[in-house]
C-alpha cells in the first residue's frame, strides 16, 4: 500500500498500525455500502488453507477474468475452523494486511474464513459480494463431517449473511512409491478444479440457488473426468486438519471413515469414482417440532 501508512486505501476499511509491532494491521469495519465498480458480479474468494495456497491463487486469477473479484482469506492455515469466526474481544482488533493475488486485490487477516466472509458482508472490503467462493481446498470435503470444514463453513456463512456460497475441494492423486508422510507424495490437478469452479460460479450467479453448494472434484486430468452428479452427503466422509503446536512440530489429521464409498450415490463414492459432485447444503434452520407437548420436556409448576 502507498500513501498514509496509518490508513488503508480501500473503501470501507479504516486501518491503523497495530500496537504489537507485527506485520499486520488492525481493521475497523465500516458497513456503509460501496459501489461494485463496472457492473460485473462481485465475487469474494476465500479459503481455509491460507491466502498463499495454490488453489486459492489459481481460482482468484481465473475468476477475475469474468467477475469483479476480491480475495479475503486467512494469513495462515485455518483448516477445521467450520463456520467459526475466531476468538474476538471488544477491546481487540483483528490483524489485517494488503496481500494481492497477482492482479487481484487481496486481504489477509488473522482469523478463520468465516470471519473473512462476515467482514466482507459488512462492507470491510468494498461492495457486498454477490457470491462467496471458498477454495480450492487441497483435499476432499465430503460427508456429514463437512460441518468441521472451514472451506464449507465459509460457504454456509455467506448464505447466512445473504450472499450465495460455493465451496470447491479437490481430491489428491497419491504416488504409491513415496512414503505416506512425504509432502511430494501427492499431486494436484488444479487445472481440473479451476475449470469446474469457473463453470459452477457462472451457474450459481445465473440461478442464485437458495442453498450453499459443496463441490468436490476428482483427482483426474480434465479429459478423464466422467461428468457431474448431484450427490448426497456420505455418512461421515473425509476432511483434513493440520495444526502446529507450540514446540513447532505438526499434528496432521487426515480423517476418513473406514467405510467410505460404501454408499454408491454418496459424494465420497462418486468423487472417488471420477465424478464431479454437487451437494446443496442448508445452513442452520429450525427442524420440525417433535409431536409432543413441550411441557413434558421441561415440566414447570
Amino acid at each position: 500500500m502507498s500513501g498514509d501508512p496509518g490508513r488503508s486505501e480501500h473503501p470501507g476499511v479504516t486501518a491503523t498500525p497495530n500496537g504489537g509491532g507485527g506485520t499486520g494491521r488492525d481493521i475497523d469495519v465500516d458497513t456503509r455500502p460501496t459501489a461494485a465498480g463496472d457492473g460485473r458480479a462481485r465475487v469474494l474468494v476465500t479459503n481455509d488453507d491460507g491466502i498463499d495456497s495454490p488453489g486459492l491463487q489459481r481460482l482468484a486469477v481465473a475468476l477475475a477474468e469474468d467477475h469483479d473479484v476480491v480475495v479475503a482469506a486467512p494469513l495462515d492455515n485455518r483448516s477445521g475452523s467450520g463456520t467459526g469466526i475466531g476468538r474476538l474481544q471488544g477491546d481487540e482488533d483483528v490483524a489485517l494486511r494488503r496481500h494481492d493475488v497477482g492482479p487481484v486485490e487481496g486481504w489477509a487477516l488473522a482469523g478463520p474464513p468465516g470471519l473473512a466472509v462476515m467482514s466482507a458482508a459488512l462492507g470491510a472490503f468494498g461492495a457486498r459480494p454477490d457470491l462467496v467462493v471458498s477454495g480450492i481446498n487441497a483435499g476432499m470435503n465430503t460427508g456429514h463431517s463437512v460441518i468441521h470444514s472451514g472451506t464449507v463453513g465459509a460457504a454456509l456463512t455467506a448464505h447466512t449473511f445473504g450472499s450465495g456460497g460455493v465451496a470447491v475441494s479437490l481430491a489428491p492423486t497419491r504416488d504409491p512409491t513415496r512414503p505416506h508422510d512425504d509432502p511430494e507424495a501427492e499431486d494436484w490437478h488444479w487445472d481440473t478444479a479451476v475449470a469446474v469452479a469457473v463453470r459452477v460460479v457462472a451457474w450459481a450467479l445465473d440461478h442464485r440457488p437458495r442453498t450453499a453448494l459443496n463441490v468436490n472434484v476428482p483427482a483426474l486430468p480434465p479429459d478423464q473426468v466422467r461428468g457431474t452428479r448431484w450427490a448426497r452427503l456420505d455418512h461421515f466422509g473425509h476432511f483434513r486438519v493440520a495444526t502446529a503446536d507450540l514446540a513447532g512440530s505438526r499434528l496432521h489429521l487426515d480423517v476418513t471413515d473406514r467405510s467410505r464409498g460404501r454408499e454408491p450415490e454418496s459424494d465420497t463414492a462418486l468423487c472417488l469414482d471420477g465424478w464431479v459432485t454437487l451437494t446443496p447444503l442448508e445452513p442452520v434452520e429450525t427442524a420440525e417440532f417433535p409431536a409432543v407437548d413441550p411441557a413434558t420436556v421441561v415440566p414447570w409448576t
